[in-house]
């Protein structure tokens, strides 16, 4: 009797940590891949064994979630104005702030380095990028092909994705000779430089990336500890740059 009152004693204490629910954390899917790696460092560095959930998508697809009631704890953009709506319609317990600011880059890993941006795209029949109205980093691609007044001919066809991620995978499949992704991407995967061309930034508007913690998240302690550890190694974004026409010849190293 004395055991098995032992045993359901200890069951009643332990079973409320089980049912604990776990931080989430909803990212984009160019920045996925740095943060499940801050992740594990702060759970080591905080002895943290608590399960944190990562949800990874497009922005757009991730924003629509969060309105529509997602329980997320924090939501990692791609860009500032979803992270900033969101706090302006009371989503957020505080406004939004810059985690990191991204660089476009065209991936070819078949193309020969050293080609203006123009020649590059021109040697593509098959072009991926991002869908414009859901991921930043398929808006930026859709400025840049307008800043240099490329069009889609009977030789080159734009393939459009949900994300860099997908876009990524595209061009990693060959099932695409060339796409526009994030520079974070090709340095988590140690892609050979020759192998991609980084954009000018003049030639879309910067791709501030913010996050938010929102209200509707189950752990919001943990959520703001998170929060505070990342922030602190990250530094403040540079000034916003307008577009500005760029020379098709200049390539961005």
């Amino acid at each position: 009797m004395i055991l098995r009152f032992a045993f359901i004693l200890s069951f009643l204490v332990v079973q409320p940590a089980l049912a604990e629910p776990p931080m989430r954390i909803a990212v984009a899917s160019n920045y996925a891949t740095a943060l499940k790696g801050i992740v594990s460092d702060y759970q080591a560095a905080q002895n943290d064994l608590t399960t944190i959930s990562v949800s990874i998508g497009s922005t757009g697809k991730l924003y629509a979630q969060i309105k529509n009631g997602a329980p997320f704890d924090l939501f990692f953009s791609a860009d500032a104005d979803r992270p900033n709506d969101l706090f302006a319609e009371g989503f957020t317990l505080e406004p939004s702030q810059t985690y990191t600011t991204g660089r476009l880059v065209v991936w070819h890993p078949k193309l020969p380095a050293g080609q203006s941006v123009n020649s590059l795209l021109n040697n593509v029949s098959r072009l991926a990028i991002a869908n414009p109205n859901l991921a930043p980093y398929g808006l930026a691609a859709k400025q840049t092909l307008e800043n240099l007044d490329w069009e889609i001919s009977e030789k080159n066809q734009v393939i459009t994705a949900e994300n860099v991620g997908q876009v990524f995978a595209m061009v990693k499949t060959g099932n695409v000779p060339a796409g526009f992704v994030a520079l974070s991407q090709m340095r988590e995967q140690q892609i050979p430089i020759g192998q991609y061309t980084l954009i000018d930034e003049q030639a879309h508007q910067s791709i501030y990336q913010g996050v938010v913690q929102l209200k509707n998240g189950l752990q919001p302690a943990q959520a703001r500890a998170f929060l505070r550890y990342l922030i602190s190694r990250t530094g403040p974004a540079p000034a916003a740059n307008p577009i500005t026409p760029i020379n098709s010849e200049l390539i961005d190293r």
